[in-house]
């Protein structure tokens, strides 16, 4: 058995090269470089014997084993005595590889795709030893031990124990614990679950356990392996032990993550973060400044919060602190309604009546205040709100008496929430109704609300909850309410991770952040529930003014190459779609980059998957100049209307004089370049389905924009071309259904006339120019027949 060194052994049975039978090693067994040493038909039993060893090199490449064929296994492996270095599985089926280092039994799992042999390795040392760049969505990662694990394809399983601190990776929230792997150049996520029993046997919990990938891993891509913590969560630090306090300044210096703070008196100054907090003394926080606090919050204090103030708690099962939190709305007119959240924990509903508008002493401002409750009738719907319940959004309507007197009059209102602030997670059922036909009917759709006092990242909310769709949906009014029946025209803003559509032109009123106190929609994909996590908080300076409210933030989304298409109408109506290119997203149906439309506007545009589903966010594939986009509208009354098309807010390639963004008119066979400004055209009907489609290439543009030609086309009770500068080749007239109601195909002239016998109305005159070139007039007919 060359390479191999017994120190000592007894055994039942010994072959070349492999161990048989049951093995009790209460000595030493060494595998140098390029050795393998088998374990058949039995178990190696590792004894508990302290001063025994099962060793194996660890060079890189060459590496000894100790392998376990199909038919072997082991025993009795501890802290004590364990295998350190490479072992092999050549078992088809989960193994536990019975692997350790300096004194750490710690066994990696592996589920392979064949029976060719899986080898692993532990190694108790930091991870930064392989790399150190974390990947999209990994806050932290060990630093304490790692895995290497070689061979085909296979489903990994960690194991943890309390040296590996999952309370410090995962920040004292157990579901956050993952699963990374390097890819050569970065820490990556593996997607994985917790293991409710752990390998080893026992409830997975902070403490101890394992965790295990949702598939096999390529291990041509990947070697080594850790654990990590999601994106998003702040590990819990110990305390220095250092108090500071504050006595009108800090003593004996401000403090950091580690110090415990007393405040002994009235504390309005900067932004401080602290472990603990001790208020023996209120705290005053004014907009964009915050407190942010690992654990805990005790004494007889309050924080008294401004509207854009932040209080975020790092542990989630620390007592949270009293909290005075002042919220105000964006101006508001008489009868809008605001979707409201819940900063502070229990039943605070006779606090919504101490809301009060700016500059007026008067309390009430609200009178109607509901809830939404999903699912199939009888008693789903809007309904009235009696209790609130944290983590659940209610409505208010904005109360007729001063300033909202009239509609015209737009005044901002504040509502202060007193208690005690939550902290931790926060569940939130929610319900999918199997009793719809449709997938995205309304039914479906829960109100919810952010329940901290603090903003939350909208992406990792979208990323942790997949019982819902992968966006959020916050309401606006755009018109006032005439007090009874529905607005007459209204929208939800929509936000994911391809961007956001408005309800008015004004650019980017969602940046993936929603403030404390705001309620929202989210679309359930099936009855379950949505967890708010201490993870979600966010503490930066402006990330918590976001409450539905006019601003020009940078959205927090992952795609580049995306513009958006903006409807107008002459009565004010205002519909926008997203257009989004990704290497996440697919042509087909994507969560979290796709969103479907949810509006109640009287005049609607959407973009359309093959499946006709209806889209205000259509996050598709990588760009492709060939791709096509097929547009819908629709609206609520068969009268003629016109309609004004435009792009705006372009990104990535989009900015560029390589791609042109071109709406097809296939019903009038026209290429509008949106670089010559917006697109007019009148639609009769409630809806168009199969006319419009964004394109970014054609073999033959029409064009509409031809500012040097003349060519004067009147309908009286006769078609008139008079004027014309360039030879007409042929006329066509179309209805504003895009219905060809005339076709003069041989002009060949300056000039035409030709009885019309058609009804007043709006009408389109295409003219086609002996060169080629295709142009658009609007005309209207004034003969009564």
């Amino acid at each position: 058995m060359r390479g191999v060194k017994i120190t000592f052994l007894l055994a039942i049975g010994f072959l070349s090269n492999s161990l048989c039978g049951q093995s009790i090693n209460s000595g030493t067994i060494y595998v140098s470089d390029n050795s393998e040493y088998f374990i058949q038909n039995g178990n190696l039993d590792f004894d508990n014997i302290s001063n025994a060893t099962t060793q194996t090199t660890r060079t890189d490449a060459n590496y000894g084993k100790v392998s376990f064929t199909q038919n072997s296994g082991w025993i009795n492996a501890s802290d004590a005595h364990f295998l350190d270095g490479y072992g092999r599985s050549y078992s088809p089926d989960l193994f536990i590889l019975p692997v350790g280092q300096s004194g750490i039994f710690a066994p990696v799992g592996v589920d392979p795709v064949n029976d060719l042999g899986i080898d692993g390795a532990y190694f108790a040392s930091a991870p930064s030893a392989v790399g150190t760049t974390l990947g999209f969505g990994i806050s932290s990662v060990s630093t304490t031990e790692y895995w290497r694990v070689l061979g085909s394809s296979s489903k990994i399983t960690l194991t943890y124990r309390a040296s590996s601190n999952a309370t410090f990776i995962s920040a004292n929230n157990l579901p956050n614990l993952i699963i990374a792997g390097w890819n050569g150049t970065q820490w990556e996520e593996i997607p994985s679950s917790l293991d409710p029993v752990s390998i080893l046997g026992g409830t997975s919990t902070l403490i101890s356990g394992s965790i295990t990938s949702t598939s096999e891993v390529n291990l041509a891509t990947y070697q080594y392996f850790t654990l990590a913590g999601k994106d998003g969560c702040a590990p819990l630090i110990a305390s220095s032990g250092n108090i500071k306090t504050w006595n009108g300044g800090w003593s004996p210096s401000p403090p950091t993550l580690a110090d415990p703070v007393i405040i002994n008196s009235p504390y309005s100054g900067t932004s401080f973060v602290c472990n603990s907090l001790e208020l023996n003394s209120n705290v005053t926080l004014a907009d964009d400044t915050s407190v942010e606090i690992v654990n805990g919050v005790t004494g007889s204090g309050k924080i008294i919060m401004s509207s854009e103030a932040i209080v975020v708690q790092r542990n989630a099962t620390s007592l949270a602190p009293n909290i005075e939190l002042t919220k105000s709305t964006r101006p508001m007119r008489r009868y809008d309604y605001v979707y409201w959240g819940t900063p502070i924990a229990g039943n605070f509903f006779s606090q919504l009546n101490g809301a009060v508008a700016q500059g007026f002493i008067t309390p009430g401002a609200f009178d109607l205040k509901y809830k939404f409750v999903p699912g199939p009738a009888p008693g789903n719907g809007w309904q009235n709100l009696t209790t609130t319940e944290t983590g659940k959004g209610y409505i208010m309507r904005v109360k007729q008496q001063a300033p909202f007197v009239d509609d015209a009059t737009a005044n901002a209102i504040d509502l202060k929430f007193a208690g005690v602030s939550n902290n931790g997670d926060v569940q939130v059922n929610i319900i999918y109704n199997t009793a719809a036909t449709s997938p995205t009917s309304k039914t479906h759709h829960n109100l919810v609300a952010n329940p901290y006092p603090s903003a939350i990242d909208a992406g990792l909310f979208l990323k942790e909850n997949t019982d819902i769709d992968g966006v959020v949906y916050l309401w606006a009014a755009k018109t006032p309410y005439p007090g009874t029946g529905n607005y007459t025209q209204a929208d939800f803003a929509a936000w994911n991770l391809s961007g956001t559509v408005n309800t008015s032109p004004i650019p980017t009123e969602i940046n993936g952040k929603i403030a404390s106190g705001q309620g929202f929609i989210v679309r359930a994909l099936n009855s379950g529930s949505v967890t708010f996590t201490n993870c979600m908080r966010l503490t930066s300076t402006g990330s918590n003014g976001n409450f539905f409210r006019t601003s020009a933030s940078e959205e927090t989304t992952e795609t580049k190459d995306k513009f958006k298409v903006n409807l107008t109408t002459s009565n004010n109506v205002f519909s926008q779609i997203l257009i989004a290119y990704s290497e996440n997203s697919t042509a087909g149906y994507d969560r979290l980059y796709d969103a479907t439309k949810f509006s109640t506007s009287t005049s609607q545009l959407y973009s359309l998957l093959d499946d006709n589903t209806k889209l205000a966010i259509n996050g598709k594939g990588v760009f492709d100049a060939t791709d096509i986009v097929k547009l819908g509208l629709s609206k609520d009354t068969s009268e003629v209307q016109e309609y004004s098309m435009t792009v705006s807010e372009k990104e990535g390639v989009f900015l560029t004089d390589d791609v042109k963004i071109y709406l097809h008119d296939k019903t009038l066979n026209q290429y509008h370049d949106f670089d010559n400004g917006a697109y007019s055209f009148f639609i009769n009907g409630t809806a168009t389905n199969d006319r419009f489609e964004v394109v970014y290439q054609t073999e033959a543009l029409s064009n509409t924009d031809y500012d040097n030609i003349m060519a004067d086309v009147f309908l009286t009770k006769e078609v008139v071309l008079g004027s014309a500068n360039e030879i007409i080749e042929s006329l066509a007239i179309y209805d504003v259904a895009g219905r060809l109601v005339e076709n003069f195909k041989k002009v060949n002239n300056l000039q035409f006339s030709y009885p019309f016998h058609h009804a007043e109305g709006v009408y389109i005159a295409k003219l086609k120019l002996d060169n080629g070139k295709i142009f658009t007039k609007k005309l209207i007919n004034a003969n009564k027949l």
